[in-house]
């Protein structure tokens, strides 16, 4: 018996509709893309852009050294206690972009840091924002929220939490209260 030999035209022609299709998708896509970037500025613009946006954000990055506003000589932190520098009047430009968080870990602070905040009011036991882990002598400027909030000031709670630099153990927390403002 003969194998019976494969068409290529026909190959061809399945190849080709494959390579339309997902030119098709990939066109539809990127003017999804332009059209959310057109209307950023725009009053009306949807959850769902909004949504599409957040996820082209990138994350805040960690960065070693002090925030412009201090000197890295500023901070006097007694042998094993938390120290932070920590912003108290958070404010992002909408529920989807990076904001002003402005947590700094200084290098005389013995610990590993991590900020979690929640909303005062108690409707989730979730945290609102959670850090990456901040090393001595690293901080964080600006970072989005872990998830969307519309806009308002809201009332929050804070932890820091202190991990041990060789093992990470947790070895304590401190806390407090600071405001988030969410401007549309």
């Amino acid at each position: 018996m003969a194998k019976k030999k494969k068409n290529p035209e026909k190959k061809r022609a399945k190849y080709s509709v494959k390579k339309w299709l997902c030119f098709a998708v990939a066109l539809f896509l990127f003017s999804a893309l332009i059209s959310i970037f057109v209307t950023a500025k725009s009053e009306e613009q949807t959850r769902a852009a909004q949504f599409v946006r957040s996820l082209l954000t990138p994350r805040g990055e960690v960065a070693d050294g002090t925030l412009q506003m201090f000197e890295a000589d500023a901070f006097e932190i007694p042998e094993g206690e938390i120290g932070y520098y920590l912003n108290k009047k958070m404010v992002f430009p909408d529920g989807y972009s990076k904001g002003d968080v402005l947590m700094q870990n200084p290098e005389q602070c013995g610990y590993v840091l991590r900020l979690r905040v929640y909303l005062a009011d108690g409707s989730s036991n979730k945290p609102i924002y959670t850090s990456p882990k901040l090393s001595p002598g690293q901080y964080i400027s600006g970072d989005k929220l872990n998830h969307y909030l519309p806009s308002g000031t809201y009332d929050c709670t804070f932890t820091v939490t202190a991990y041990d630099l060789e093992d990470g153990s947790e070895q304590g927390f401190r806390s407090g209260f600071l405001t988030v403002s969410v401007m549309s």
